[in-house]
Formats: C-alpha cells, sequence, structure tokens
C-alpha cells in the first residue's frame, strides 16, 4: 500500500477497509484497496483538468451524505465520520470501521479526475457507505465474520440505495436535461419505472456508472470501454469479493438501479436476499453473476 494510500491521522485506527486482502494483527483488520485498485495517478490542487468537480461541489456531496446517513448510524449506535481529504491527490476512497465509526475516507485526486462529476464523486462515496451498510455477501464470510459488505456488494449497495435517496433531494428532469444518458439505459429505465420521478433518478444512476466506469478505464488500460449494451456474460463459480472487471461493474450499477426493491428496504448482513433482487426470476435487477455466485442452499 503507497504512503498516499495511509490515513496518517488514524494510525492508531481497529478495523480499516480499503478492500482486497486481508491482514491479520491483535488490533488491525485491514483489507488492502480502495474504490479503485491501487494506483499511482496523483492529482494535487491546481492541476488543470477538464472535467472534475470543485471543491465546493465536493463538500456539497459530503455535506448531503452526514445529512442523510447522519441520524441512520446513530440509531444502530455508531458513529459517522467523513475525512474530506480534498488537498490530497490520491484517485481512490476508502472505508474503514474505527470501533464504533463508520469512517469514509474521500480523496480530492478523484474528485479532480476528468470523468467524475457530481453523480459519480455521490457513487463513490455511497460505494464507501455501502462497505459498511451493504450487508451481505461480506469479506471473505456469508454469516458475518467479517465487518466490511464485498466490493460487488458496496457497488449493489451503491446504486440501489444509496443514490436513490441521494437524488430524491434534486430537481432530477432538469438536471437529465442536461446530460447525455445511454440510450440502453434510456429505454430499461422507462421500462422498469411508470413514476417519472423513479425514471429521471434511474437516468442519473446511469450516468453516475458511466462517470465512474470511464474512471475505472482510464486507470486500467482497458482495451474496450464498459458500455450498458455489451454486459459481461462471464459467471463466476465462487462469489468474488475483490474488484470485478469494469464491465462487470457497470452491470451491477445497472442491475441495482433497476431492482424493484425500494430504497427503504434495508439489507442484512446475514441474509443477502434481503432488500434485494436475489433470482434471475426477477428479470432484472439482480447481482450478476459476472462476480456474484448465489449459494446453494
Amino acid at each position: 500500500m503507497t504512503k498516499s494510500l495511509m490515513i496518517r491521522s488514524l494510525a492508531g485506527v481497529a478495523l480499516v477497509a480499503t478492500l482486497g486482502f486481508t491482514y491479520k494483527s491483535a488490533q488491525v483488520k485491514t483489507l488492502c484497496e480502495g474504490f479503485v485498485p491501487e494506483n499511482s495517478m496523483y492529482i494535487p490542487v491546481g492541476l488543470y483538468q477538464t472535467g472534475g468537480i470543485t471543491e465546493a461541489q465536493f463538500n456539497q456531496v459530503m455535506d448531503r451524505m452526514e445529512q442523510l446517513y447522519t441520524a441512520d448510524i446513530e440509531r444502530a449506535g455508531d458513529k459517522f465520520q467523513i475525512n474530506r481529504l480534498w488537498d490530497d491527490g490520491t484517485v481512490n476512497a476508502s472505508a474503514q470501521r474505527d470501533g464504533n465509526t463508520r469512517v469514509l475516507n474521500m480523496y480530492g485526486g478523484l474528485a479532480r479526475h476528468k470523468a467524475i462529476g457530481i453523480e459519480g464523486m455521490a457513487l463513490v462515496a455511497c460505494h464507501e457507505l455501502g462497505h459498511h451498510n451493504g450487508g451481505a455477501p461480506k469479506v471473505n464470510s456469508w454469516y458475518g465474520g467479517a465487518w466490511a459488505t464485498n466490493e460487488g456488494g458496496a457497488d449493489y449497495y451503491a446504486t440501489g440505495k444509496c443514490l436513490r435517496r441521494y437524488f430524491a433531494q434534486d430537481d432530477n428532469a432538469s438536471i437529465v436535461a442536461t446530460l447525455d444518458i445511454d440510450p440502453t439505459a434510456k429505454a430499461a429505465c422507462a421500462a422498469q419505472y411508470s413514476n417519472q420521478q423513479d425514471q429521471l433518478i434511474c437516468l442519473r444512476i446511469s450516468e453516475a456508472g458511466q462517470q465512474v466506469a470511464n474512471l475505472f478505464m482510464d486507470l486500467s488500460g482497458d482495451s474496450a470501454p464498459a458500455k450498458y449494451n455489451t454486459p459481461d456474460k462471464s459467471v463466476v463459480r465462487r462469489t468474488n469479493d475483490a474488484h470485478p472487471a469494469t464491465q462487470c461493474r457497470l452491470d451491477t450499477y445497472f442491475q441495482s438501479s433497476l431492482c424493484h426493491v425500494g430504497e427503504s428496504e434495508a439489507p442484512s448482513d446475514t441474509d443477502y436476499k434481503a432488500g434485494s433482487c436475489y433470482t434471475p426470476r426477477d428479470t432484472v435487477g439482480y447481482r450478476p453473476l459476472c462476480w456474484f455466485a448465489p449459494p446453494k442452499n
């Protein structure tokens, strides 16, 4: 893990999730990767780019996340903390557990990346919250062996739960009118939702998914862009806890945005079916099989 990914002010943290491989000690459990795999890209404050968001927009996203989720987390007996690391050029984000505090580490470098807009930044924050709130499947365990929801599960929570709540406060008709929405996503949102507001939120989620897919492509050097009309058709034999491939992640954002189960129906830490679409019989909305293997019993 690079120094830029270390949170120096939290050197004594009890539990850190940056999601990948597990290191065990008496005090620390670390899962070492972030929203994207560790990378060498660094975008300092002041570096000119076409795209990215401003510091004010970055703080607006974090303000809303705190407004929307602090009370829920406090009712569960925990605290909510967002570390706003605007001056850090790291192109990543992470989640960690510090005692009874659910922590998000949000870096300015990612916010300044040319692929990221308000929608993409909100998705990143929602993904990191998803490691805390997303329920099963947990990293390396279906039944509570680890605190963090795995990567695919955090993606599924981000668009199926968190972004629906986040975008509900906006004038989505005006915002969507300024966006170039993918035709496949547009048709799917219209087919799935009869309510206009639900359709508009679905469309903004599709924009968020495409922004972060473009980020993944830039960092990974993928040879072909991920698109809504080119789903990943691979099928895993065992649930993948690490980062799925770019197309598979975009598929997860898309399917979760189409799930008919409402934002208010919470996930469960022990039952992956709770609060989700969980079988291909749902037609759309279930976790893609390119990373998720449903238990056989």
